[in-house]
C-alpha cells in the first residue's frame, strides 16, 4: 500500500482494475462499467454485495463496505462550470487513482456514482477498514493535480459492516453513502453508519417531500399565538403568530424541526405566505369582534425578493379589512443584509404602508449596533438565549441592559423573548424594557384558547 502523495493523480494511468475489453464497450458491457473511469459500475457493485451478504449469512468472514465521495456536489459543480466537462472527468479519474493507490491489488473498486467509489474489504485482513480510510483521507491532504492545476478536495468516507443485519445490497450501499455524508459534515476522516443519524435524515427528507401537499390542504397547518406583555400596564396588546404542523401520520411536528429544513429551500416562500394570510385573516376576525390586538409574523428574507410580495400583502390587508398598523413583520438578525438595496427598499415600503418591522433574535449572533442603524426597522427583539441567561449571572444582566439602552437610544422599541421566571420578568421591567413574551406569562395557544386567556 502506498500513501505517498507525490505525483498522485498526475500520471493519468489507472492502477490495475477490472476493465472492459480493450476494443471498447460491447452491448453487454454498457451499464456494467463507468464510461469515464472504465471501472466496474454500481450494477457490478450490487452483484458483489449480494454475494458478500449471502456469504456472511452462511458464516463466512465478516466484511466491511467502504464508500468514498471525492468532493461535495457544489464544489464539483464549480469545477465543472469553471473548467468544463473534460477537466472534470480528468479530476474524477485522478481521484479514483488516488483511492486505488491505497489498496491492495486484489481489491476491486466500483464507480457507483459520478463522485462516489466503493469497495469491500474482509475484516481482520492485512488492510483493516479504518486504516484504509485514514490512508485515503491522508492521501487527499494535498491537492489533486489535474492538467497542472491543483484542485483541493476533502473526501467523505463511510464504513458499513456488512454483518449488521443488511439483507438488500442497495440498502447497504445507501447506508454507506449516508455514513460518508456524516464523515464530511463532522470533519472526521471517516464515519461508521449510524442508524440514528440515518433515520433523522430520512425523516427530514420525508417532511420536505410531504410539505407541498400539506400546503395545498387546509387541515394540517394552524397558527398558535403567544401573547406579548407590555411592561407599562402588564397587559397584552399584541401576539406573535407561530405555525404548527399536524402531520396525518407523524403527528405534531415541532417548528424547531421543520422550519430550519424549509428555510433552506424555496418552500419557505409559500409557507410564509400561508402564515401571513392566515394571520391577517385572524386580525380581521378580531377587529370584527372589537378585539384590538396586533400580530407579529416571522417572514423569510426570500419573501422580500419576490416581485409580488408587497402586492399580495396589500391585497390580503384589503380583503380582510385589516389596519396595517396592527401587523408587524419579523426578520431574523443577520438574515437581512443592509447592502441589498432591493431588500432595503421593500422594508421601507412595508413601513410606508403602515406596518412595523422587527429585528428578531438580536444578540444571538455577531450583533452590533451599526447594523441596527442601517436597517429600516422599528423593534428590536432580544434573543431568548440572553434572557434565559439572566438567571445565571451578572454578565447577562449587563448585556441585556446594554442592548435595551442602546436600542432605545437609537429609537427602537425593545421586546424580550424567552421570559420563563418572575426574576427575569422583574429585571426586564426594572430596566425599562417595553414588552416581553415567554412561558412565564403564557405559552403559544390556539385562537379560541387565546380569547379565553385574554378574558381572564
Amino acid at each position: 500500500m502506498s500513501t505517498d502523495n507525490a505525483g498522485a493523480g498526475e500520471s493519468g494511468t489507472m492502477p490495475r482494475q477490472p476493465q472492459p475489453p480493450a476494443g471498447g464497450f460491447t452491448a453487454e458491457d454498457i451499464g456494467r462499467y463507468d464510461h469515464v473511469t472504465r471501472l466496474p459500475s454500481r450494477v457490478q457493485c450490487l452483484e458483489r454485495l449480494a454475494a458478500d451478504l449471502d456469504a456472511i449469512a452462511r458464516g463466512d468472514v465478516p466484511r466491511t463496505l467502504v464508500l468514498v465521495t471525492l468532493a461535495e456536489a457544489q464544489h464539483f459543480n464549480r469545477i465543472l462550470r469553471a473548467l468544463g466537462h473534460g477537466f472534470s472527468e480528468d479530476f474524477i479519474r485522478a481521484g479514483a487513482e488516488r483511492i486505488i493507490e491505497c489498496l491492495d491489488a486484489e481489491v476491486t473498486v466500483y464507480n457507483v456514482s459520478v463522485l462516489s467509489f466503493a469497495f469491500v474489504v474482509r475484516d481482520g485482513g492485512t488492510q483493516p477498514p479504518e486504516r484504509i480510510a485514514r490512508a485515503i483521507a491522508g492521501h487527499f491532504t494535498n491537492a489533486v493535480m489535474v492538467q497542472d492545476i491543483p484542485i483541493q478536495s476533502t473526501v467523505g468516507i463511510g464504513l458499513v459492516p456488512l454483518d449488521a443485519g443488511f439483507t438488500a445490497p442497495a440498502e447497504a450501499l445507501r447506508a454507506a453513502l449516508t455514513a460518508a455524508q456524516d464523515s464530511r459534515s463532522s470533519h472526521h476522516p471517516f464515519a461508521y453508519y449510524n442508524p440514528g443519524s440515518d433515520a433523522a435524515q430520512r425523516r427530514a427528507f420525508r417532511l420536505l417531500t410531504d410539505l407541498p401537499e400539506a400546503l395545498e390542504g387546509d387541515d394540517q397547518f394552524t397558527l398558535h399565538f403567544q401573547p406579548r406583555i407590555t411592561f407599562a400596564d402588564h397587559l397584552s396588546h399584541s401576539v406573535e403568530a407561530l405555525i404548527r404542523w399536524q402531520h396525518p401520520t407523524l403527528g405534531w411536528i415541532s417548528p424547531a424541526e421543520f422550519i430550519p429544513l424549509v428555510e433552506a429551500t424555496a418552500l419557505i416562500r409559500p409557507l410564509t405566505a400561508l402564515v401571513l394570510e392566515t394571520a391577517i385573516r385572524q386580525l380581521g376576525q378580531w377587529q370584527d369582534t372589537g378585539r384590538e390586538l396586533g400580530i407579529s409574523v416571522n417572514v423569510s428574507p426570500r419573501n422580500l425578493t419576490e416581485p409580488e410580495f408587497l402586492g399580495r400583502l396589500h391585497g390580503w390587508l384589503e380583503r380582510y379589512g385589516v389596519d396595517p398598523r396592527r401587523l408587524e413583520l419579523e426578520f431574523t438578525e443577520g438574515a437581512v443584509s443592509p447592502d441589498n438595496t432591493r431588500t432595503m427598499d421593500t422594508l421601507q415600503r412595508v413601513r410606508a404602508m403602515g406596518m412595523t418591522v422587527a429585528i428578531d433574535d438580536f444578540g444571538s449572533g455577531y450583533s452590533n449596533m451599526a447594523y441596527l442603524t442601517r436597517i429600516p426597522a422599528d423593534v428590536v427583539k432580544i434573543d431568548k438565549s440572553l434572557v434565559l441567561d439572566l438567571e445565571t449571572g451578572e454578565q447577562a444582566h449587563f448585556l441585556v441592559r446594554k442592548i435595551n439602552n442602546l436600542a432605545h437610544g437609537l429609537g427602537f422599541s425593545v421586546v424580550a423573548e424567552g421570559i420563563e421566571t418572575a426574576k427575569a420578568y422583574d429585571f426586564l421591567d426594572g430596566i425599562g424594557c417595553d414588552q416581553g413574551q415567554g412561558f412565564h406569562m403564557a405559552r403559544p395557544m390556539p385562537s379560541e384558547q387565546l380569547d379565553s386567556w385574554l378574558g381572564q
